[in-house]
């Protein structure tokens, strides 16, 4: 009789024990070579780092946002200062009530030109508030310190 066939009939007691539900297990395989958890391991290296990565940009996108709407702002205020359609302390009011976040701490200064010096013609607009204010959520702690701010000049226009 061929020994062959009645060894591919009959496995071994070694044979039963490595071999279990499609995968090799215990006497066979080396505890290094086991792969049961691998994705939870590797998910849990990953999973901050995106998560820290998404947080960057979400914050840095934003604050880039205010900073332009906050330079939109002040060029719109200054026009309206330079063609003498708002007073300085209209021009502040309106400036603070055109701000995106009545949460924020804006300070808004509008610097008329010096009446006594004729070469002094600029309006400038001014708009700051604190980064720890304007961003949303900090988890990297990068806006803690410093304002984020906006300026702008203008030419006024004298009507006679």
């Amino acid at each position: 009789m061929d020994n062959s066939h009645t060894h591919d009939t009959y496995r071994t007691h070694h044979e039963v024990n490595t071999v279990e539900a499609g995968r090799e297990t215990g006497t066979t395989r080396s505890f290094w070579h086991e792969r049961d958890g691998v994705s939870a391991v590797e998910f849990a290296f990953v999973v901050p780092i995106v998560v820290a990565l998404l947080s960057g940009i979400f914050q840095f996108g934003f604050a880039f946002f205010m900073q332009g709407h906050m330079a939109e702002v002040a060029r719109d205020t200054s026009r309206r200062v330079a063609v003498g359609e708002l007073t300085q302390s209209e021009a502040i009011s309106y400036a603070e009530n055109s701000l995106l976040d009545p949460g924020v701490t804006y300070d808004v200064v509008v610097t008329l030109p010096d009446p006594d010096d004729p070469d002094d013609r600029d309006v400038v607009v001014s708009i700051s508030a604190p980064k720890r204010e304007i961003s949303p959520i900090d988890i990297l702690g990068l806006f803690q310190d410093g304002d984020l701010s906006a300026s702008v000049t203008r030419r006024m226009e004298f009507t006679e």
